[in-house]
């Protein structure tokens, strides 16, 4: 497993250092949510989200403590591409995140994520940022955050102005190379940020979290180089 992290890590460095960015041609997963039931491959955490007319239905149900969570497990990788086709119907936000549950540093293994709203497109180093477990721990508390902290915060996210029309769909398209992370909508690059979070090498788990209802997402998949 180290070897092939190490590998990965190398032809990424290798095609930057030539150029060019690495091609993201190995399938992972993908979903065009054809069935009637969500296929397994999803786990769900906190969710009522169903399959529905061809389209996965993110519901966070009406008494949960956190936004309905859809995720899929990875062989740990380095570099990653999500795809994925939404529509807002009826909340206007969602998430897309990357984690490593076996890495202890923050909070729930949260490495880098991208949240989308019909007004703004957010991206965020978790792992060095907000949610490093000693921060997010006193910002939890209610204690204030140091001067220097919150100065440091800053360069660990990018807020970038959208304007989403809500009844429309729209597709998503989320790039990680090496610790450079770069989101296109609707075919047009919007954003990126650089922070050295964004290359820990062994992501393990992406998820969709869906802020209250309901958001609906078709097309999906994931790559890798």
């Amino acid at each position: 497993m180290k070897n092939a992290i190490k590998l990965s890590l190398l032809l990424g460095l290798f095609n930057i250092a030539h150029g060019g960015e690495p091609q993201f041609k190995t399938v992972l997963f993908q979903d065009d949510f054809a069935g009637t039931e969500l296929n397994k491959t999803w786990g769900s955490w906190k969710s009522a989200t169903v399959v529905k007319d061809g389209v996965m239905v993110g519901i966070t149900p009406e008494d949960a403590d956190h936004p309905s969570v859809n995720q899929i497990k990875l062989e740990p990788q380095t570099d990653l591409e999500v795809a994925v086709d939404f529509k807002f119907a009826g909340s206007n936000r969602f998430s897309v995140m990357f984690r490593d549950l076996d890495y202890k540093g923050s909070h729930a293994g949260h490495i880098c994520h991208v949240a989308v709203s019909d007004k703004s497109v957010q991206i965020h180093d978790g792992k060095t940022g907000i949610f490093v477990k000693e921060i997010r721990d006193k910002r939890k508390a209610g204690e204030k955050l140091s001067p220097d902290t919150l100065a440091m915060l800053k360069t660990k996210s990018t807020s970038i102005p959208v304007d989403l029309d809500t009844a429309a769909w729209h597709n998503l398209l989320i790039r990680i190379v090496g610790d450079i992370l770069t989101v296109s909508i609707d075919g047009k690059e919007i954003g990126s940020l650089k922070s050295e979070g964004i290359a820990h090498p062994t992501k393990s788990n992406m998820n969709i979290t869906t802020t209250k209802r309901e958001v609906h997402y078709d097309n999906f998949s994931i790559k890798a180089p």
